[in-house]
């Protein structure tokens, strides 16, 4: 009995603990402590199907109370543990065993109480391969509980601890995700956009992205412009940030609108789906192209959102044949430009001084553009069908205006608007 006790003891020791756990009441000394530390074992709850690759003999393994922390907000439980291995005797092990608890009360804080009753089981584990943190999504028509493990890295990878944090976050969102949508778990086109997305925007509610870790994966500033909405996957964060920063949504107003979205297997139906959606609009969405072209969305501290890949794609019109120089009042420019759904662009035109010009655009319900002199910070928005009078002044060179464009409409092939631009002086 002595030796036993003696060497569960020196076990305890050997392992570091972190400073959230809950301070450990040992029994007694006249206790058999070797029947305490028993009690405190459970079954590892590492995964619901068919475990990830390296990962395989964590089946059967048994997790200690010692090392396990609960949090609860409102009806949703996370809990974190630790399945037993030699990573736990690792410098980083303190740094990160903490900053996981971190994000896990974050990620309750922003979404606790918008789903349940759910339990999180949110496992360390070391031996995985492929990506740092994974979510179980093979249990169809299973709300609760939702399973997630996370790799403790090796000694040699240099992993931002934000990196992880935000993982856990998102990763934590998609089992909210789940609970309300708990026969959507294969990827399709139509919906990894959203599923992913929206997780990634609430882990940016908590750990705004760096530089740092900008490689790791995709990140809001990562938004590609040359590709839709719908296909944009982690990126379309961006788009729900600027919702919430501009245009009045709030965390829960998000939460709703995945909650309600209809699963769709494929872009076509996703775009039909968008393209009648109550909630993203025409003027929403070419609000948000235009606070893309200008780099003006932040997350909630008023943290500026970069844009890696820059703005929505641009198209000068500057050749000798593109000058905008209606010959005579009454005579007209005019180009047809294209466009697609869920996408934005902007269209550049060069306009020879001394002449007035009145400017329209000819397009369908669905689209939207606003223009301005390029130097400019203002944009002239509002109705699609309205005119707008240029007056551009003699004794200076030609003066490029900008025209951004954008569309909700549910048209397969895209569509063209057609730039008019009538000399009236």
């Amino acid at each position: 009995m002595a030796r036993t006790t003696l060497t569960l003891l020196a076990s305890l020791a050997a392992l570091a603990v972190p400073s959230f756990s809950t301070p450990i009441e040992l029994p007694p000394i006249d206790f058999n402590l070797a029947e305490w530390w028993t009690k405190q074992l459970f079954p590892c709850p590492v995964w619901g199907g068919t475990l990830p690759n390296g990962y395989q003999d964590l089946a059967g393994k048994y997790c200690s109370n010692v090392w396990t922390k609960t949090w609860t907000q409102g009806s949703t439980t996370a809990r974190l543990y630790q399945v037993p291995g030699d990573w736990q005797s690792k410098p980083r092990y303190n740094e990160f065993v903490n900053g996981f608890g971190d994000a896990i009360q974050k990620g309750l804080g922003s979404f606790g109480s918008l789903a349940g009753p759910l339990t999180i089981n949110v496992g360390i584990a070391h031996g995985g391969v492929g990506e740092y943190v994974k979510m179980d999504d093979d249990n169809s028509g299973t709300k609760t509980p939702c399973y997630i493990l996370v790799e403790f890295p090796a000694d040699w990878e240099n992993i931002p601890l934000t990196a992880l944090q935000k993982d856990i976050i998102q990763a934590m969102y998609r089992c909210v995700e789940h609970f309300h949508h708990p026969t959507v778990t294969a990827w399709t086109d139509g919906n990894e956009w959203w599923r992913r997305g929206i997780a990634r925007y609430f882990d940016g509610l908590s750990y705004p992205a760096q530089s740092a870790f900008l490689n790791r994966g995709l990140y809001p500033e990562e938004y590609h412009y040359g590709v839709t909405l719908y296909q944009n996957e982690d990126a379309a964060a961006l788009f729900f940030h600027y919702a919430d920063q501009h245009r009045g949504w709030t965390p829960t107003d998000v939460h709703n609108w995945m909650k309600g979205h209809a699963n769709k297997a494929s872009y076509d139906e996703e775009r039909t789906s968008l393209a009648a959606d109550p909630k993203i609009t025409p003027g929403l969405w070419h609000g948000f192209i235009l606070a893309s072209i200008d780099g003006t969305i932040a997350y909630p501290g008023g943290q500026k959102i970069t844009n890696v890949h820059g703005g929505p794609p641009k198209r000068v019109y500057n050749s000798a044949n593109d000058v905008v120089a209606p010959a005579a009042v009454g005579q007209e420019y005019s180009k047809l430009v294209s466009i697609s759904s869920f996408k934005g662009g902007i269209h550049v035109f060069s306009v020879k001084p001394g002449q007035t010009l009145r400017v329209s655009v000819q397009t369908e319900p669905g689209v939207e553009w606003s223009l301005r002199k390029v130097g400019t910070t203002a944009w002239n928005s509002g109705a699609r069908d309205r005119t707008v009078e240029l007056v551009v002044s003699a004794g200076q060179g030609n003066v490029n205006y900008e025209i951004a464009i954008s569309s909700t409409m549910a048209a397969a092939a895209g569509y063209h608007a057609r730039v008019r631009m009538v000399r009236s002086a």
